[in-house]
């Protein structure tokens, strides 16, 4: 029996930009571009997990949109915005709750809380646990960092949360997360785009969602600037290198938004509603020329 040929969609990470992924969505859906499996990073693991639940971008956007307008998201904003190192460090601690919100309302007939962070946690561990990856609508998977080893790990098996939050746990911020013997922390370490884990799922065809910041600064306020430059300069080489598997990337202009710059969430979305609309024409016939050599290359039984 001949292998169907398979699109994954691999989505980056990237804080609010991530948002981005939403716009791309939208688009994808009503062109009808086949999505036979969606991988994430951080971010792309939030937006990707709760997308292939629901398979109804415009549904996630609207739910997206009242979760921005919500008093913590803003309030979390406003402390973010002295400087980046201050910015990474209070947008992460305000992240666990968007992720975990995002999953929850998955949970046909379960009313929202915005409780403090410990309420949140409890209701999500009793509730949003009990969602696994096979009950996703589109294949899913997302990528996390095992610390002991260095190793990258899919994550597509269990319990949705326990995995989305291993992807989205930066590290030294975050508590890492135990899965089984491994210690877990945010995919973006080993992949910001998961391009590899794509393919090894059996994508033959890999569209790229990169929502990756502009790194280059000119201002050095003190010794963590530079440091948060060196990993940002170094984040991005890798990424580059990743990028090379993709079949087509997608890149919405979101590179000079703060990762926590929540108010510009809805931006997010149209950017990435309008960078897929531009490149949808070229990204119709990368996929129809992939897809005729895969069929040619099965019927002659050429590797």
């Amino acid at each position: 029996m001949r292998k169907k040929f398979k699109v994954g969609l691999a989505l980056g990470g990237g804080g609010v930009r991530g948002l981005a992924h939403i716009g791309v969505l939208k688009i994808l859906e009503r062109e009808r571009v086949p999505i036979d499996l969606i991988v994430g990073t951080s971010m792309g693991a939030v937006i990707g997990g709760a997308y292939a639940l629901c398979k109804d971008s415009f549904y996630l956007e609207r739910r997206i949109i009242e979760l921005l307008k919500q008093k913590p998201i803003a309030k979390l904003e406003a402390l973010a915005g002295e400087s980046r190192p201050e910015e990474k460090r209070m947008i992460v601690e305000g992240l666990v709750s968007f992720v975990k919100d995002l999953l929850l309302w998955n949970l046909k007939g379960i009313k929202r809380s915005m409780g403090n962070g410990a309420e949140i946690k409890q209701l999500i561990e009793e509730l949003v646990e009990k969602m696994r990856f096979s009950e996703t609508k589109i294949p899913f998977a997302c990528i996390a960092c095992d610390l002991k080893t260095g190793d990258e790990v899919i994550l597509n098996k269990g319990k949705m949360v326990n995995a989305v939050m291993a992807s989205s746990s930066v590290a030294g911020v975050f508590p890492p997360v135990k899965l089984g013997e491994r210690l877990l922390v945010d995919g973006s370490i080993t992949s910001e785009v998961p391009t590899e884990a794509a393919h090894s799922l059996g994508a033959d065809f890999i569209i790229v969602v990169n929502v990756e910041q502009k790194i280059f600064y000119d201002k050095f306020r003190h010794g963590m600037d530079i440091l948060f430059q060196a990993d940002e300069i170094r984040s991005h080489e890798l990424n580059r290198l990743k990028l090379r598997l993709a079949d087509f990337t997608i890149q919405p202009q979101v590179g000079d938004i703060s990762w926590a710059a929540f108010s510009q969430g809805l931006r997010c979305i149209q950017e990435g509603e309008k960078a897929a609309e531009e490149t949808l024409a070229k990204l119709k016939i990368a996929l129809a020329r992939k897809r005729r050599t895969y069929n040619l290359k099965r019927f002659f039984r050429i590797k």
